[in-house]
């Protein structure tokens, strides 16, 4: 089994990247983002550490983390955040990990936003950090979340730039959209070094 991992900031496209190679390999895919909603379900002890760190105000009205609230909360202030991302690892990690054990299929594919900030690029194969130019993150964020370009702005000041990203990736692709087959063909290139 080879493990690809794909990594960029938000609004970076990295989705989309996934998902094409996963499509190319023939791989699964493992989201990050929906493992953390699947682990935050009420009951489980991920969540149940979550709400001990923020508090009960961010439950919505039927006991379900306000996934909304929280991401403003995570992105204004420094304690929480970390807060969150070190349950982030403990938990959501260890889950991924897992599932890549768990797999038969001969690739796994992980789209994981902070893969080298949780030390899961270690177990990749191949890495492939995806960066897009900031107007077209700040559009692609506002549009997913439904925010202002304000607040995308504000996430991005805390999430590494793009020079983060080509310092500490050999494999980067640049994801602005635009034609599809130009990325596809981008990708295949990259590929082929597995």
């Amino acid at each position: 089994m080879k493990i690809v991992g794909i990594t960029g900031s938000s609004g970076s496209g990295k989705s989309t990247v996934a998902k094409i190679v996963a499509e190319e390999l023939n791989g699964k895919l493992i989201v990050a983002d929906d493992v953390v909603k699947r682990m935050q379900q009420p009951g489980t002890n991920y969540f149940i550490d979550i709400i001990s760190l923020v508090g009960e105000e961010y439950l919505d009205d039927k006991g379900f983390l306000n996934r909304k609230k929280l991401a403003t909360l995570i992105f204004s202030d420094a304690e929480k955040r970390e807060g969150i991302n070190n349950l982030t690892n403990k938990y959501v990690v260890e889950e991924i990990k897992q599932e890549i054990k768990n797999s038969s299929c001969n690739y796994v594919i992980i789209d994981v936003p902070l893969l080298i900030e949780s030390g899961l690029d270690k177990i990749c194969n191949l890495i492939i950090g995806v960066i897009a130019k900031k107007r077209i993150k700040i559009k692609r964020i506002c549009l997913r979340d439904n925010i202002t370009r304000r607040e995308a702005k504000e996430r991005l000041k805390v999430q590494p730039d793009d020079s983060f990203y080509k310092f500490n990736i050999e494999n980067i692709i640049e994801n602005n959209g635009g034609e599809n087959d130009k990325l596809i063909r981008r990708i295949r290139k990259i590929l082929q070094k597995l």
